[in-house]
């Protein structure tokens, strides 16, 4: 693999991330917003907020941040996943060609 196709690998993986946890981020703001709808109580009970007048806005953005954080932990772990076949496959295919130097 030369450097331009690592580079354009690099830049694909770090978008398909960046989109991934933006969209959780988004579906976490849903929720938090969802929920702080059907029932504001909880949701003040449960972040200790007293005025009722934003609650669905505080909620939103704490739904949000988790989904940041859900989404870049998927993220991670995809990555990681991505490292580990990558690795494993280059190990097979040395062990089929044993007769061929190693580059």
């Amino acid at each position: 693999m030369n450097t331009e196709n690592a580079i354009k690998t690099f830049i694909g993986f770090f978008v398909a991330m960046l989109i991934g946890t933006l969209l959780a981020a988004l579906v976490g703001g849903a929720f938090g917003a969802l929920v702080a709808t059907i029932s504001p109580e909880f949701v003040a009970g449960l972040f200790n907020r007293q005025e009722e007048a934003g609650i669905v806005r505080y909620a939103c953005a704490v739904g949000m941040i988790w989904g940041v954080f859900i989404g870049a932990a998927v993220s991670g772990f995809a990555c990681f996943l991505a490292a580990v076949i990558k690795v494993l496959r280059i190990r097979f295919e040395s062990r089929k060609q044993p007769d061929q130097p190693r580059h």
